[in-house]
């Protein structure tokens, strides 16, 4: 009897790959094991802010064409090209879509009223209200597909830098939610087949902060575990619109040439020639 395909999306905003490697991060770390890590580059030109970065995961697109230039999202042509959990809960079957933010816009501007549930959380809880948030959702509800985005590190990477030891803890910190939601996940009925999905918006300076063309700021990533993915391998093909694409390919959807899409599934081979 085949598995029910599901989806966690796990967003850690201005997270730098090299320095979760240097972090006590064995949640990460276990991830990374168990599963695909692909190191990547923002493309040349595309905004190194957090507005362009999740809009181009969460659409499955490059700022070309989903219009996003900054945090403001205005001009945005989220209409053309919306987010994944859109285009799921827009499927002719009844799939429970879920996003949790700790940056609100992410919520409120990004995915559409189509989504089942969206939540944005409130400042006073942050992460740990977001992870609170998610763990609930994964525990007591049914969700298909669920993003959940945690702010923790970019804060620290804009007031201490990504050198510092502060931006170290926080990842320490998104580590044991990650580890949460994971757990999660992992505690739901075995008939499930989870796909867990890692990334990052955008990069950080040694100094702190990020919006520039320089290449700790481009610097992203993902780690995939999930049936089909090599445990402990790495791909260096794998880029920002993939996200969107592998997620709607493992929910059962065939990716429709006319979306236009920037990405491709993780499990697709690699293009040739």
């Amino acid at each position: 009897m085949p598995r029910t395909p599901k989806v966690l999306v796990i967003g850690l905003d201005g997270a730098l790959l090299g320095r979760i490697e240097d972090a006590d991060a064995p949640h990460l770390a276990a991830l990374t094991a168990a599963g695909l890590t692909a190191p990547s580059l923002i493309e040349p030109g595309a905004p190194t802010l957090s507005g362009p970065g999740w809009a181009t995961i969460l659409t499955g697109a490059w700022p070309a064409k989903h219009r996003v230039r900054d945090n403001s999202f205005t001009g945005n042509a989220f209409t053309r090209y919306p987010d994944f959990l859109t285009r799921l809960a827009s499927a002719e079957r009844d799939l429970d879509t879920c996003a949790i933010t700790s940056w609100a816009p992410l919520a409120e501007k990004v995915f559409s009223a189509r989504v089942g549930t969206r939540v944005a959380t409130p400042d006073t809880e942050y992460d740990a209200g977001t992870t609170d948030r998610a763990v609930a959702e994964l525990r007591d509800g049914a969700p298909d597909a669920l993003f959940v985005q945690l702010d923790g590190i970019d804060d620290a990477g804009h007031r201490h830098g990504a050198a510092s030891p502060r931006y170290l803890e926080a990842i320490h910190g998104a580590d044991a939610q990650v580890g949460r939601m994971v757990a999660a996940a992992r505690a739901r009925p075995a008939d499930e087949d989870w796909l867990v999905l890692v990334t990052a918006d955008h990069g950080h300076t040694d100094a702190g902060g990020h919006g520039g063309p320089s290449l700790p700021e481009r610097h992203t990533f993902l780690i995939a575990v999930g049936d089909g993915l090599v445990p402990g391998s790495v791909r260096t093909d794998v880029r920002m619109p993939d996200v969107a694409a592998t997620a709607l390919a493992h929910l059962g959807l065939a990716l429709d040439p006319a979306w236009d899409l920037d990405g491709r599934p993780l499990r697709a081979p690699a293009a040739t020639g």
